[in-house]
């Protein structure tokens, strides 16, 4: 096996920090080499991970995807999980995750939890994973676990390949229709204006606006594209704030279709966790409290975190579950029908099917909905632009006999 480089940093037997560069086959051999020489390390870290123009490249929701599939066959067949990644990574091409995949390894043999592990690696996993691995941790199901995450990542990813597929073409007749009206706007109308008041013709409303529009966007093209970036930024500065995502939660809900979609895939996610959790001795408060935060849905997490306390004190699943804006008809009733946790745990996962296939339905037939809004959107503009040429022609016609 050839051997590579790492950089470490680590302390010595006297508390004092050391760092350097050492030669060896893999990050767990670096860190026994350096354990042998009475040396702690605190980060090990690949020379050759940082070398080349795709060193930094981003981890895709695929290669977590592909990554989750791995660990499940690794969990299956009983193979430790550190040797097994050490393993995964040795035939990893890509240089930052062969590196993180290295670090997990190391990690996980130097007595880490794999969820502690995971979590330095947040940015790439996200919450939703994360907390679904925490639940597994604790119920001890971790094989049924990463086959359902893999499961559900390649479920997210064929979403988002049938949301970009329906995207594309209104997308595509979108920008060219702009670009069209912009031309016609800034260049054209205003032509005509001119000619249509030097014939002493009074130009209608429509027309007068719309000469407005073209002449502000063109005198001052840099403040509309100074706001539109503004705009930009400030939406993905918020989206980053807990206040902001909820925000977006519930700005997202009120819209018809994808709020449906939302609705149904965090009940899904939600439902498959509590089934997990329920199904392997957890108890219920637990196991609402790990399924909320598993969705990753700010306002859901702060449902079941009030659900659980109400369990706490002694209510009743079907009364607490009633009222929640995440949870449709079918799944309270099927939800409050469970009188064990056997019967709890059945119901989730036959919930989670069921929601698992409306998200499904209702993704692939965004496209449906979303043409015939840009065609009407796309005719009323047009309409206003072309009535603003028309009307003013149609009085100087009028004058001219």
């Amino acid at each position: 096996m050839s051997s590579s480089q790492f950089k470490y940093t680590a302390l010595d037997a006297g508390g004092s920090k050391r760092a350097g560069k050492i030669s060896a086959s893999s990050e767990q051999i670096a860190y026994r080499e350096l354990a042998s020489q009475g040396l702690t390390p605190t980060r090990i870290t690949s020379v050759g991970a940082s070398r080349g123009p795709f060193s930094r490249e981003a981890i895709k929701l695929e290669d977590v995807a592909a990554f989750t599939r791995e660990l499940s066959v690794l969990v299956e067949a009983k193979i430790p999980l550190g040797r097994g990644l050490q393993s995964i990574a040795e035939h990893e091409n890509r240089p930052r995750q062969r590196e993180m995949v290295r670090d997990l390894a190391s990690m996980i043999e130097a007595g880490s939890r794999i969820t502690d592990a995971l979590t330095k690696y947040k940015d790439v996993f996200g919450e939703v994973y994360i907390e679904t691995m925490r639940a597994a941790e604790k119920t001890g199901n971790l094989g049924e676990v990463t086959m359902h995450l893999a499961d559900m990542l390649e479920k997210q990813i064929e979403s988002g390949q049938q949301l970009r597929r329906a995207l594309t073409y209104p997308v595509i007749v979108m920008t060219f229709v702009t670009l069209a009206l912009g031309v016609i706007i800034i260049f054209v109308v205003p032509r005509f204006g001119a000619i249509f008041e030097a014939n002493g013709v009074e130009l209608p409303l429509t027309t007068r606006v719309v000469q407005a529009i073209g002449d502000s966007v063109k005198s001052a093209w840099w403040g509309y594209a100074a706001l539109l970036a503004g705009i930009i930024v400030g939406l993905v500065a918020s989206w980053r704030t807990p206040r902001g995502r909820e925000f977006f939660e519930r700005a997202l809900l009120r819209i018809p279709h994808i709020g449906r979609i939302v609705v149904a895939t965090t009940s899904a996610r939600f439902t498959r966790v509590l089934s997990i959790c329920m199904g392997s001795g957890l108890d219920l408060m637990e196991a609402v409290e790990i399924g909320g935060r598993a969705t990753g849905r700010p306002l859901f997490i702060r449902e079941c975190d009030a659900m659980s306390d109400r369990l706490r004190s002694g209510e009743m699943l079907a009364d607490v579950i009633q009222g929640s804006r995440y949870l449709p008809g079918f799944a309270t009733r099927m939800l409050g029908a469970g009188k064990d946790s056997k019967e709890v745990a059945k119901a989730s996962s036959v919930i989670a099917r069921h929601y698992d296939r409306e998200a499904d339905h209702l993704s692939k037939n965004i496209n449906s909905l979303i043409e015939p809004m840009m065609t009407i959107a796309m005719a009323g503009i047009v309409l206003l632009v072309a009535l603003s040429v028309f009307l003013p022609m149609w009085q100087m016609v009028k004058i001219s006999h």
